[in-house]
């Protein structure tokens, strides 16, 4: 992978003891359930470009519709090491270094997942967001995808949903925004948090109708949700939850909103109750949502 240090000015810049892009592949979207098979990293600092990439082992069957997405095989994990292995290494690559992912949401929420699972620290770093750093600088764009953004700004993105070609990019995309400026409202806008910050809170403490979600987000069944805040505060809305993600400020749902097609995270102190569906109201949800999608 050839990386020209030179036009990465922006970013050692605004971090002149360097930062750190991140991007791991899955076999789903649930920290809960599913497992980190693809780890990569690239460290900037003034001196050096670095890069970590490793295929992790998850012990689990990788389901044949997320290889269609990313293209790791079953074959090409079978003989590489566990995540427990990987994470060590991982941590000493990164050290405290600021951290940046695209939706860095997901990532951090599998790899706190994993560090609360197996009994890890957790380091100093501040994390940002290119997705939060691109809507600032990039208004205009259609969505702030990755794959959009790399063809809309020719990142050059080759291997789009490989950790290590991801990470190139998102890393292209975040020294971008710094290059447009101004620099301080982009890093105010997409830093999301410290990891000291967090509150080793277990998602098994969830009680009462919360409860339901994670076992819903493990089968991903809409539910309908009534939620304190947004747009239509106070009603129920339906919700296809995707996992429960672990964050400083409380845990938070993740998942798609059938009234909106956006996807959007709920803090879990806000959701006042969760109601199931059956199979016809599940239809109906949908249904609604072709519709509004057909008349916007």
């Amino acid at each position: 992978m050839n990386i020209d240090q030179r036009e990465f000015a922006p970013l050692t810049t605004a971090f002149p003891k360097g930062i750190v892009a991140i991007d791991l592949e899955t076999t789903g979207l649930s920290p809960l359930v599913d497992r980190i098979i693809e780890l990569a990293a690239i460290k900037v600092t003034p001196d050096k470009i670095e890069t970590f990439c490793e295929l992790i082992n998850p012990k689990v069957e990788i389901p044949a519709f997320t290889t269609d997405i990313h293209g790791i095989t079953q074959e090409m994990v079978a003989d590489r090491p566990t995540l427990d292995k990987v994470l060590p290494a991982y941590h000493e690559f990164v050290g405290d270094l600021p951290i940046v992912a695209h939706n860095a949401k997901f990532d951090l929420g599998f790899l706190l997942f994993a560090q609360h699972q197996l009994g890890h620290s957790l380091g100093r770093n501040d994390i940002y967001c290119s997705v939060k750093a691109s809507r600032r600088a990039f208004k205009e764009m259609p969505n702030h995808k990755l794959g959009t953004l790399a063809q809309e700004l020719d990142l050059g993105l080759e291997n789009h949903h490989r950790a290590l070609d991801d990470t190139l990019a998102c890393l292209k995309l975040f020294n971008k925004t710094l290059e447009k400026g101004p620099v301080a409202g982009v890093l105010k806008d997409s830093r999301l948090f410290n990891l000291q910050d967090f509150k080793k809170n277990s998602m098994e403490q969830l009680k009462g109708p919360l409860a339901i979600l994670k076992k819903k987000a493990e089968s991903q069944i809409v539910v309908d949700i009534k939620y304190k805040g947004g747009s239509y505060k106070g009603q129920y809305r339906p919700i296809k939850p995707i996992s429960l993600l672990p964050m400083p400020e409380g845990h938070v749902l993740y998942g798609l909103c059938l009234f909106t097609n956006i996807h959007k995270s709920f803090a879990l102190s806000k959701i006042q109750d969760v109601k199931e569906l059956n199979a016809e109201e599940i239809s109906q949800r949908y249904k609604a949502l072709e519709k509004s999608l057909k008349n916007s």
